[in-house]
């Protein structure tokens, strides 16, 4: 019997796709390229989703939503805030991703 289980999160679905293995016992590089291309690919991730956050704070402020709809100005309010936080969190996490890449990058070019 066959499981059809859809994934949620686009990273899981890519790497169940990909069906890449990488055992403990494959050389050196190929964990080095699997631990690049994974870091590669949350950054890029968090990437797109600052871009998502920042168009959607963005599509807020401009379209005036507060006066339009003044009983969900407390809702509207509340997204901005979370949609900061979130973004925050992206930000950090992509950044922590790419300075990760940039060290380890030197240090295999120094070594």
């Amino acid at each position: 019997m066959e499981n059809n289980l859809r994934q949620s999160f686009l990273f899981s679905w890519i790497l169940t796709n990909l069906d890449i293995n990488v055992n403990s016992s494959d050389p050196d590089i190929t964990q080095l390229a699997y631990g690049v291309f994974l870091l590669s690919l949350i950054a890029f991730l968090c990437f797109l989703n600052i871009i998502g956050y920042l168009l959607a704070y963005y599509l807020i402020q401009k379209g005036n939503y507060e006066v339009k709809y003044p009983k969900l100005t407390g809702l509207i309010n509340y997204y901005k805030k979370i949609n900061l936080v979130f973004l925050i969190i992206e930000v950090l996490l992509c950044l922590t991703c790419l300075t990760v890449l940039v060290l380890f990058s030197f240090l295999i070019l120094f070594k």
